[in-house]
């Protein structure tokens, strides 16, 4: 068929009543999210390298970024993913279209609003978003209309099978204001607050992974038209990453005054993280096995899918490893864990999110894909920039670990005062070329958010997806 332009105004301006009218305006939104949060991710790891060349300070821009990646792009891009497969899995439609408008028009403005306040040094400082109460309270009702919408679809559902998909959406759709409301309790001392501001940033990440490979099962499993393979993996996935989540937050404290049977537990637990996502991954293997090619051409589907699982277990065994108190005591406090966040917030979640987004924008909306070639090379930028920002932080990290372990040992200085130069020299160089590594993500993450919104804008028309329920006499 010819190719035709779609004006970006028609997409948000469709009519609200129609079906997929929520999940496309929340698909856009979040691509929005993603480009911004991928110039805000450059500006603050050359903020980490160069101090005194970025604006604002690496804390300011982490925040803004955290904002943009985690809760504009990922929290609604897999929203829209789940109002987009809950009505093909359960039969029925999207329960209370309006109710999703408004959960869309909450968490959005708040994560833009919210970027303005932190960049404008009114945060409160607090990981990983720094919102003050006044937003969060906003942002907490947002977080709220999505589970809400979710279980009344479930009431009214049709189909009596349930896929697996089902638990992983509607468990982090419910998990997450939930978590919200755990890493936001206001009066805690600094100790307390800070162990749940770190287990808020792991075990938020955690759920949306969780979410992400739940909703890659079915795209995956209606891309390549291969029936799931191993469905007893895809529950041993869901319960490892559930007991799992959140952990490798509380391990970055190992150093500090915490009890030791929290950081016992925190590296028991923490090894459901790997373990989760080396049963998703087998899962995602066995299912599109033989299915890689179509066309001559590796499947684009596929191809983020099996990306983002690999690149996500390897960040996850590092921190699982680093879970462990001999470890954990060299890299506390030190930019190992920002490699981590940055691994899984960088380069996981884009490509299994952007996984699911491809397989449904084209249903969604009639259009094809934009450009296989282009999603290769997102996928490419995304895997070896975020894979050089991770080695790069963590090969800091472990440097500076010993360097102050050294310093202390040997009496030769401490990593205070004026002993801090000596204490972080010889980790700058790694920094630096974090720094260039973070440019490289950055610019697949950019890359990812085009193809996006060219497929909406630009791609080829092809069928579209139409529900067509049926009621009950």
């Amino acid at each position: 068929m010819a190719e035709t332009t779609t004006d970006i105004r028609q997409l948000i301006r469709a009519d609200r009543t129609q079906p997929d009218s929520a999940a496309v305006a929340h698909v856009l939104t979040g691509t929005i999210f993603l480009g911004v949060g991928a110039i805000a991710a450059a500006l603050a790891v050359l903020s980490m390298g160069f101090p005194s060349f970025i604006p604002l300070g690496y804390g300011v821009w982490r925040a803004i970024t955290m904002l943009a990646l985690v809760m504009g792009f990922a929290t609604l891009g897999l929203i829209g993913a789940t109002y987009f497969a809950l009505p093909r899995l359960t039969g029925a439609r999207l329960w209370n279209e309006k109710l999703a408008w408004a959960g869309l028009v909450l968490i959005a403005g708040v994560t833009a609003l919210g970027m303005i306040v932190v960049g404008a040094g009114l945060g409160d400082g607090r990981e990983p978003f720094g919102l003050p109460w006044w937003l969060d309270l906003p942002l907490l009702a947002g977080l709220g209309i999505p589970p809400l919408v979710a279980l009344f679809t479930l009431r009214y559902r049709i189909e009596p099978r349930t896929f697996v998909t089902v638990p992983y959406a509607v468990t982090g759709l419910a998990v997450l204001p939930l978590l919200y409301l755990a890493g936001n309790v206001p009066g805690l001392g600094s100790v307390a607050g800070t162990v749940g501001d770190l287990f808020l940033t792991a075990a938020y990440t955690t759920v949306l992974l969780l979410m992400a490979i739940g909703l890659g099962h079915y795209a995956v499993v209606r891309q390549t038209e291969q029936p799931l393979a191993g469905r007893q993996l895809s529950h041993i996935a869901y319960w490892s990453l559930l007991f799992g989540a959140g952990w490798f937050g509380v391990a970055q404290l190992l150093g500090g005054p915490i009890p030791p049977w929290l950081g016992t537990i925190a590296a028991v637990l923490g090894l459901g993280l790997p373990v989760g996502l080396v049963a998703a991954s087998a899962g995602f293997f066995s299912t599109i096995e033989g299915r890689w090619i179509e066309e001559d051409r590796v499947e684009p589907v596929a191809m983020l899918s099996v990306a983002g699982l690999c690149f996500g277990t390897v960040v996850a065994v590092l921190a699982a490893l680093a879970g462990f108190r001999s470890a954990g005591h060299l890299v506390a406090f030190t930019s190992f864990w920002e490699g981590i966040v940055f691994g899984f917030v960088l380069g996981a979640l884009p490509l299994l999110t952007g996984a699911v987004l491809i397989h449904a924008i084209p249903r969604m909306t009639g259009r094809s894909l934009f450009s296989r070639a282009q999603a290769g090379r997102a996928v490419r930028f995304i895997v070896f920039g975020a894979g050089g920002l991770v080695v790069f932080l963590v090969a800091a990290g472990l440097i500076t670990g010993y360097s102050w372990a050294g310093g202390s040992f040997t009496g030769a200085f401490a990593a205070v005062g004026e002993g801090w130069d000596p204490a972080m020299g010889p980790s700058r160089g790694f920094l630096l070329l974090a720094a260039i590594a973070g440019i490289v993500v950055s610019l697949g993450n950019l890359s990812l958010a085009s193809l996006i919104i060219r497929t909406l804008t630009r791609g080829t028309v092809t069928t579209q997806e139409v529900l067509v329920t049926v009621e009950e006499p």
